[in-house]
């Protein structure tokens, strides 16, 4: 036993309520998808007198729920940690409820092991699939973790200059973006460019006193922006974004260039 129970330590995991039965390779998945993983079987029991509910003494055990729990190995090979996880039942209260140990959160089939290693390599520019095959796990619980770290939190305050723009987000929809013009730093990111969702922001989040406060707003030729912008930002001035200024001027000489070009064709 104490063999297996080493097993833990080539694993990472130091939570000594969990003890090792067995170690065993199996192929998983179908198709193309079909892997070798190394699966240990595992049990996490410890002892609890009292209901968390109802705090009586009044526990009794009441069998285990397996779960299976991607966690960090010490070779390419992915692994998986079968693990039995000790159940109670409360004779009091009736409520039921399970082990719970640092390995993995609650409800979660992934590691905060696994979790950590695959936000270190985002943070390293590698792509999702690419780290879903060092990592063992699918390219959506890649992007799961990755969205869950996310947490963007406006400023504290409104700068004086302000830019708007959108880009393409996830499932192509369109994001709405606002930076401060001085300094870049990003002021919030919302979720689409719908005009009562920032509207909605802004008031929620900035006093009409600060709100006041700013001077400019640069943007593109956005009409919908421009609708909105002197309701939330009185004092503000509009200016258009010179890139797409010049931008605009571009497609203008490109469409006179071919009328010209169509022009002598007719000609000739």
């Amino acid at each position: 036993m104490s063999d297996l129970n080493s097993t833990l330590k080539l694993l990472g995991i130091t939570d000594s309520n969990i003890t090792v039965s067995d170690v065993r390779d199996e192929i998983r998945g179908h198709g193309q998808g079909r892997k070798k993983y190394q699966v240990v079987h595992a049990e996490l029991t410890y002892f609890l007198e009292r209901c968390p509910s109802c705090g009586m003494p009044a526990l009794r055990r009441n069998g285990h729920i397996r779960t299976r729990i991607h966690v960090n190995g010490p070779t390419d090979c992915p692994v998986i940690l079968e693990l039995d996880k000790q159940r109670w039942r409360c004779r009091n209260c009736r409520s039921t409820l399970t082990a719970t140990t640092p390995v993995v959160k609650p409800n979660h089939a992934i590691s905060t092991g696994i979790s950590e290693y695959a936000l270190k390599l985002s943070k390293l520019a590698i792509p999702g699939k690419q780290i879903a095959s060092i990592t063992g796990i699918s390219t959506t619980s890649i992007e799961r973790i990755i969205d869950d770290d996310i947490k963007p939190h406006p400023l504290n305050y409104l700068p004086v200059n302000l830019c708007f723009d959108e880009f393409r987000s996830t499932h192509s929809t369109m994001s709405f973006i606002c930076i401060d013009a001085d300094t870049h730093k990003r002021v919030t990111v919302l979720g689409d460019r719908l005009s009562a969702t920032i509207k909605d922001f802004f008031k929620s989040h900035y006093s009409s006193e600060q709100r006041a406060g700013v001077k400019h707003i640069c943007m593109d030729m956005n009409a919908a922006y421009q609708n909105f912008s002197h309701e939330l930002f009185p004092n503000a001035e509009i200016v258009i974004d010179r890139f797409h200024v010049i931008q605009l001027i571009g497609r203008a000489m490109d469409q006179m260039s071919m009328s010209v070009i169509k022009c002598r064709k007719m000609a000739i």
